[in-house]
């Protein structure tokens, strides 16, 4: 079976209420009931622990992977640098294909509720995402202005200003069915 698997941190997840939920990886399978839909994102986890499980999603032989980290990485606690970042994504990018990846930027994160995780680190790791993406030929979806740029933006955060509503969820849905249907068919022209 064709498989489309989520990689990242709580935000992929889809941690809700204090604990993991399929929220996500439901909506896609819904929209794409012709493919097993896996997740393997884990909360709390940065670029530099996705390392380490990096070949276990590549064994999954998946059609498209959707790369979600930053969250985490972005933290000023255990900080890690824009360019390790860079470095982590792009070796976890190469391992498992450009052609089959949909690279996310970091969310955006109300650095208000959440001081750990301040807007210039946002705006430096979207950065280090949007570069690496035309770099290694990736799709991109830009989720910190997409989010940022909404007019109901408390609605698309919990309480903790850092996890997905229903809302932001539908956001990120919104924008990932056509980058997923666009990969799949950029790489079944290919493999034709």
């Amino acid at each position: 079976m064709k498989r489309i698997v989520l990689f990242g941190d709580s935000t992929m997840m889809g941690f809700r209420d204090g604990k993991a939920s399929d929220i996500l990886a439901k909506r896609i399978r819904k929209d794409f009931p012709g493919y097993e839909v896996i997740n393997m994102s884990i909360s709390d986890y940065k670029t530099n622990n996705a390392m380490t499980r990096v070949d276990r999603v590549k064994r999954l032989n998946p059609a498209v992977v959707i790369l979600g980290f930053g969250v985490n990485d972005i933290s000023t606690d255990d900080e890690i640098k824009p360019g390790k970042f860079a470095a982590n994504l792009t070796n976890i990018i190469e391992t498992l294909g450009s052609s089959k990846v949909i690279l996310l930027s970091p969310p955006y994160i109300d650095w208000i509720k959440d001081p750990t995780r301040p807007w210039t680190r946002q705006l430096q790791f979207e950065l280090v995402t949007e570069h690496l993406s035309k770099q290694l030929d990736v799709s991109y979806i830009d989720l910190l202005h997409d989010m940022a740029n909404c007019d109901n933006l408390n609605d698309l955060l919990q309480a903790d200003g850092l996890h997905f509503t229903k809302q932001g969820y539908s956001l990120l849905e919104d924008e990932l069915i056509p980058e997923i249907k666009a990969t799949l068919t950029n790489n079944q022209l290919v493999s034709n």
